[in-house]
């Protein structure tokens, strides 16, 4: 009898062990260290960090349909002058501003008083300047423009936070606009940063690792206008350890088994 009972306990003794490991063993399956390769920038090339061609000059924005742009006229002309504050002081489209702001039509095309009609898709905001500045010379006579781009924004949405946030100077870089952002957090995924990207043609997906050093030059390196940046979480999110605390948590809960199956070893003992 008590052979058959010790022979029991043993039976049992092995199958809650067995269930320990199991259970340790998925922790640790499920539980993914992040290293420092996965979040750290400016690393050189090697495996899994891709080597991007130095193909960046960097260009001014071309003017698409759908933008809108701010344009003030300055002209020693008295007259001139007192016409365009007057137009300007009362709002356009939009009020809380000095200046008015004009859409670029599905064509291309953008129309200003006393000017008329000019074609701005493709342009630049300078090459408008100049071409309403040599438009508005035989009706005006010599005035100055004024003209930027009204939405000039880019925004961001996943693990780097979401905001849209001003384009504050032109040559802006992708570590500047997540920087204004709020950086990525340890979660993000810098392997798969994606742009979305307003072109004549439509919109087009570019997707980029950030860890490398070769991005600064690359045509990833600097954001545009209306840009939108989207950073997707790792996959290993759920259980991952990115600090001591995390490493501290998972500790824990296997000391937590460890008790859990001494109760239940000296039940089956006795």
């Amino acid at each position: 009898m008590d052979l058959r009972l010790k022979s029991l306990n043993v039976r049992r003794l092995s199958h809650a062990v067995l269930s320990l490991i199991l259970i340790i063993s998925e922790i640790i399956s499920m539980s993914s260290c992040i290293t420092y390769r996965e979040i750290n920038y400016l690393q050189n090339s090697g495996p899994g960090i891709p080597n991007y061609a130095d193909t960046a000059k960097y260009h001014d924005y071309r003017l698409q349909p759908g933008d809108r742009l701010y344009i003030q006229v300055l002209s020693l002309n008295p007259d001139v002058s007192k016409l365009f504050q007057q137009n300007q002081s009362q709002g356009g489209d939009n009020g809380n501003s000095d200046l008015f702001t004009y859409r670029i039509d599905s064509l291309g095309s953008l129309t200003f008083p006393y000017v008329g009609k000019i074609h701005a898709g493709g342009k630049t905001t300078r090459e408008v300047k100049t071409l309403l500045e040599e438009k508005a010379t035989a009706s005006l006579g010599n005035c100055y423009f004024r003209v930027s781009l009204a939405n000039n924004y880019f925004t961001v949405i996943g693990a780097g936070g979401t905001g849209r946030y001003p384009l504050f100077k032109s040559k802006l870089t992708i570590f500047e606009a997540l920087a204004i952002s709020g950086d990525l957090n340890s979660m993000a995924d810098r392997s798969k940063i994606r742009i979305l990207r307003q072109t004549p043609t439509g919109t087009v997906i570019k997707t980029f690792d950030i860890r490398g050093k070769s991005i600064i030059g690359s045509e990833y390196y600097y954001v545009q206008p209306n840009d939108i940046l989207y950073i997707q979480p790792m996959s290993m999110q759920f259980f991952g350890i990115t600090s001591w605390s995390g490493l501290l948590s998972s500790i824990t809960m296997s000391v937590s088994f460890v008790l859990i199956f001494l109760s239940i070893y000296h039940y089956v003992k006795k």
